[in-house]
């Protein structure tokens, strides 16, 4: 073998064993997600592509921050591939635009209402000033714990205001005297010894999180629905079993400490659904608090996505 060709051998080499690589790259199916916010509410879409189960399943995710008002035009327009905002989606397709729910991450919303410490009960609230993002899941939790508690949401004063994030340092300055608060909120909250009054998991169960996407892409792009759905449901087995890896990645990327952390991961564990199929109940409360009880449940969902894809993995 000539000195030329043996100096040339190892890049050789490097190059047969990177082209695998580089071909699986170049067959990644690129999709565009949106979510609200960068919160723990979207562990599962954050975690699916930080810890690669998106790659794993063919899927190159580019996940957008965007406001919930704007996703289900996006998703109409084909701007944006997928939603992981439950109620949102459910909402839309109330509303008669073709989109649907495919699956859905947590029974329930997080929310939990939080209280100045000087305010020990629900009945305390009474001529109080509550923040909420009027029309949305924390408003809805909130009206629903006070009639739970035979308080009359018409004797609150409900303020509008932003995310939790916003809420909590209002809370915190004392311009209101409740919120309902989100994860990890609530849970520092606790800590600092605010008064937590009741939480959405102790009294309903409602849809929140999970993959929504337009009837289009389910009939017409079917099979890169399903690697999603994939995707997902490894990525809730990962949180769900998984605590000494999933404990150091909340800290990393959502900047919590380690209790605050390991907590969160916890009350997580405890709402998830593993097997990611919508739970009819979850639906219909967002139905009711649309007006709309009677609605088939086909109208919001299209659980046949999951069921393919479940019954593939036995």
């Amino acid at each position: 073998m000539g000195t030329r060709l043996k100096q040339l051998l190892p890049l050789f080499l490097l190059l047969a064993l990177s082209a695998p690589s580089a071909a699986a790259e170049r067959g990644l199916e690129k999709v565009r997600v949106a979510v609200s916010s960068k919160s723990l509410g979207f562990l599962d879409t954050w975690a699916a592509k930080e810890r690669g189960f998106y790659r794993k399943h063919g899927i190159e995710a580019e996940i957008i921050a965007m406001r919930p008002p704007l996703t289900i035009g996006a998703l109409q327009s084909g701007d944006i591939d997928y939603a992981f905002g439950a109620s949102t989606i459910s909402r839309g397709s109330i509303s008669g635009a073709p989109v649907r729910l495919v699956t859905l991450a947590l029974r329930t919303s997080f929310h939990t209402l939080v209280a100045r410490s000087q305010i020990k009960s629900i009945a305390n609230l009474k001529g109080k000033t509550i923040a909420v993002t009027i029309g949305a899941a924390d408003d809805f939790v909130a009206r629903h714990l006070l009639r739970r508690a035979g308080l009359d949401p018409r004797e609150v004063n409900f303020v509008n205001m932003g995310g939790s994030d916003t809420r909590f340092a209002a809370l915190h300055t004392g311009s209101i005297d409740a919120t309902p608060l989100s994860l990890p909120f609530f849970v520092i909250a606790k800590r600092q010894g605010l008064t937590l009054l009741g939480s959405a998991s102790d009294v309903i169960d409602m849809a929140t999180v999970g993959i929504g996407t337009s009837t289009r892409k389910i009939q017409q792009e079917r099979e890169q629905v399903k690697k999603m759905v994939r995707a997902q449901l490894d990525t809730l087995h990962w949180i769900k079993s998984q605590k000494a890896e999933v404990v150091p990645f909340l800290q990393k990327v959502f900047g919590l400490d380690e209790g605050v952390a390991v907590e969160s991961h916890a009350i997580y564990s405890r709402l998830l659904i593993e097997d990611a199929r919508p739970l009819p109940e979850a639906i219909k409360t967002v139905l009711e608090q649309q007006g709309k009880p009677d609605l088939p449940l086909d109208r919001v969902v299209d659980a046949t996505v999951v069921q393919e894809v479940l019954r593939e993995r036995r």
